[in-house]
């Protein structure tokens, strides 16, 4: 059935003749006499064509061979709509062959399949029905996670860990891929495409996923429109595609990935339920056997090829090549330049341009590669370090030697402040320093150490530093090293027994200053004022015993 309301549309937009005939599915022929009748009509804007009536575009279009008559033969549309309801649904052809078999009063004429077709489609569209749609190769990617999971079992506690299953399809050639992930969370679900457009070899002009928040936000509480979010939007423009996804009430835009998630759960999930897996690995790679299977198998849609066929055949060269570097995610973080001129992102320190110490910068990492921006600009760039409380140094950032060093630490400030401590702790920070390839790398864990001896602890710290530097053989020194000597001198020293001398446990004498002789047997009848200062000091009288 064509469309001349659409045909003439595309052609008031200035579009193409190709691009309209794979739009309109029509022929060069038939767009030609599209473009006649605007010409003939004078039809230059889309809201001309809008108001047409069907009864107009079949003036406008009539081949003359039509009788006209104003009584037709009314079609069943409930039962038209009921038959085509369900999995087992005849084509529309069959039920238009039995239309016209029914009787007709005298005059009445039979609606032609074109017109019995549009009265339909006009039926569903006005009453929301479901109708198919037509998917043109290349075009869309649709995505879900599988509603049913799979499982890892841990070989010793036989615990078992959930694996969600991502599935995605090309419509037009049916193609379907899969992938086993531990969670559905960002991370997951854009590692989930990448693999799925690696594995198709191309990227679709649009891809299409559901509401769920790794792909789409709400724009507001009052409205259900939704938008495509920040990072999956980075993804999609790093590959050159765009989001469309489905409407938010019964979304019916991606039925094809509904269906291929049917396969994956029959061909896949419970197909490979009997077998134990203990490694995310050999799940994936159980799941890509299956699903090669799956896109190999024939007949498929009625005839003697697979998906595989239909998408070399057809599809495969429609899509986009793939970007020349692969997507990696982009981790934003904020950090401030020490005084020793670095950086430090979780345990690792990384090194910029001195005469950026004490500014608050950026820190880009895409991947393993790490930039640091201040201004705007890149001004450091390194490798990702991956040993924990490392030095990622670039020696052409140190200050030179007779450059202005005011405001950064130096070696002859912390030997400063360590002679005001003691000369083991001088000692243990410049076997620190010297064992640097770069001595700037040792100031931070020169200033931890000094600061364990603030709070009245430096003659402490100087006995850990002194330990620390006569122990055999040689100990490295590093804070970690002085930490723990410092509390293995604390330990020492409250463990060490408290001692009294003779003098301290001979009793008192009598007589002597401060001491008097009393009888304190009936003290508790005495009452309180029996312990005033002046009857605990009052000298004794008749052989010791109060008055």
């Amino acid at each position: 059935m064509t469309d001349y309301r659409l045909i003439m549309t595309l052609l008031v937009q200035q579009r193409p003749y190709r691009q309209i005939e794979d739009l309109a599915s029509c022929s060069h022929r038939t767009i030609a006499r599209a473009k006649r009748v605007l010409d003939e009509e004078h039809i230059t804007t889309e809201e001309q064509i809008a108001a047409f009536s069907a009864e107009d575009l079949d003036r406008l279009f009539t081949d003359g061979r039509r009788a006209i008559t104003s009584e037709f033969v009314p079609i069943d549309i409930d039962a038209v709509i009921a038959a085509r309801v369900g999995r087992k649904k005849p084509p529309l052809k069959v039920l238009w062959s039995q239309y016209v078999k029914t009787p007709a009063s005298a005059g009445a004429r039979f609606y032609g399949y074109d017109r019995f077709c549009e009265i339909i489609t006009e039926h569903a569209r006005t009453h929301d029905l479901t109708a198919p749609i037509a998917h043109l190769p290349g075009h869309s990617m649709q995505v879900d996670w599988a509603g049913t999971p799979m499982q890892l079992t841990d070989p010793i506690s036989r615990q078992h860990t959930r694996v969600s299953v991502f599935v995605a399809t090309l419509p037009y050639s049916g193609m379907v891929f899969a992938w086993g992930s531990l969670d559905e969370k960002q991370a997951a679900w854009l590692d989930a495409h990448r693999r799925a457009l690696e594995f198709f070899g191309g990227v679709p002009m649009v891809i299409i996923p559901d509401n769920a928040s790794t792909a789409s936000n709400q724009l507001s509480h009052s409205e259900r429109v939704r938008d495509v979010n920040p990072v999956y939007a980075e993804f999609l423009e790093h590959y050159g595609t765009a989001a469309v996804p489905t409407r938010t009430y019964r979304p019916r835009d991606k039925g094809h990935v509904e269906a291929g998630v049917k396969v994956v759960t029959n061909w896949v999930i419970h197909f490979l339920a009997d077998r134990v897996f203990t490694s995310l690995d050999d799940l994936n790679t159980a799941i890509t056997e299956q699903i090669d299977v799956i896109n190999h198998r024939t007949p498929f849609r009625g005839e003697s090829r697979s998906r595989w066929d239909w998408f070399i055949e057809q599809e495969r060269a429609e899509l986009s090549a793939l970007p020349t570097q692969r997507w990696e995610p982009v981790v934003w973080r904020k950090a401030r330049v020490h005084r020793d001129w670095h950086i430090q992102i979780d345990t690792i320190k990384y090194s910029v341009p001195y005469t950026y110490a004490g500014r608050d910068v950026e820190i880009r990492m895409i991947g393993s590669h790490l930039d640091v921006l201040a201004d705007g600009q890149v001004i450091a760039s390194h490798q990702v370090g991956t040993t924990r409380n490392a030095y990622v140094t670039d020696p052409a950032h140190a200050p030179a030697f007779t450059a202005d060093s005011e405001g950064l630490w130096t070696r002859g400030y912390f030997m400063r402040h360590a002679a005001k401590i003691g000369p083991a702790t001088v000692t243990a920070l410049e076997r620190l320093l010297d064992a640097r390839r770069i001595e700037a790398q040792g100031f931070r864990a020169c200033m931890n150490i000094l600061d364990l001896g603030k709070r009245g602890n430096r003659l402490l710290l100087e006995r850990a530093c002194q330990a620390l530097i006569d122990s055999d053989p040689p100990r490295s020194v590093s804070y970690t090293a002085v930490k723990h000597q410092l509390a293995l001198v604390r330990t020492e020293l409250d463990a060490r027994p408290r001692t009294t001398t003779a003098a301290d446990t001979r009793p008192p004498v009598v007589g002597s200053e401060g001491f008097g002789l009393r009888d304190t047997s009936g003290a508790h009848l005495a009452g309180a004022a029996a312990f005033r200062l002046d009857a605990l000091t009052r000298a004794p009288k008749d052989g010791g015993k109060d008055e």
